[in-house]
């Protein structure tokens, strides 16, 4: 259920890449506090920034409308649970296929009892969860989810308008990975989505603010 080591090495080079192109170049958003529970996430969601030239498939399957269920599950786990990431990847894929339904992964964290738990959705519904065994006394930086506002599909779009439709149109079979998380305790939300083409190993990465749809080229291919 957690990553693979591909994914592991893949999503550590682009956050190599993020500190190294982007320090010092970003504006410094309000910051906003972690919520100590899950509620369900309220509000209309962000529009994409960029000239729609690709669109994602558009599904019911989205991040947070998929997070509704992993979030009961978290809450019926432990009632402080907080959102610490969410996940999902295309293998395979292409232009036209980037958005389709898959699986959601969603990584929770309890204070209280300082465990991380893991929470697999599927596209038809089915939800897998399990907890980590160890605990980890330091809290990692939580989603705020007021701040949550660009769901998924805005963030794939993004990615696709800002040279990842070019980079999917040379390596058409390749790998896209889109990620939720907090960098830092105190900062916004941030969407990496990133390409990976296994025949060269290039990859093609951009992060996208989730709170008002920012986008930055974080790696070239």
């Amino acid at each position: 259920m957690g990553l693979n080591r591909r994914d592991i090495a893949l999503l550590a080079a682009i956050w190599g890449m993020v500190a190294i192109l982007l320090a010092g170049a970003l504006i410094v958003l309000s910051v906003s506090q972690a919520q100590p529970s899950l509620p369900a996430v309220a509000g209309p969601a962000a529009t994409p920034t960029l000239p729609a030239i690709y669109t994602p498939a558009q599904v019911e399957q989205t991040a947070r409308r998929q997070y509704e269920q992993a979030a009961a599950f978290a809450l019926g786990w432990r009632a402080d649970a907080q959102l610490l990431s969410c996940r999902a990847s295309w293998e395979q894929t292409a232009i036209n296929l980037v958005g389709r339904p898959v699986a959601w992964n969603f990584r929770f964290y309890s204070p209280g009892s300082q465990r991380l738990y893991f929470v697999v959705v599927e596209p038809g519904g089915a939800v897998r969860a399990i907890q980590h065994v160890r605990p980890i006394s330091q809290p990692p930086p939580a989603v705020s989810l007021a701040d949550w506002q660009l769901d998924s599909p805005a963030a794939l779009a993004n990615w696709l308008n800002s040279g990842g439709g070019a980079f999917l149109g040379q390596h058409a079979g390749g790998t896209v990975i889109a990620q939720l998380s907090v960098r830092a305790h105190g900062q916004p939300p941030q969407w990496t989505v990133a390409g990976y083409a296994p025949d060269t190993d290039e990859t093609f990465a951009v992060t996208v603010d989730a709170t008002d749809g920012a986008t930055a080229i974080a790696a070239t291919p």
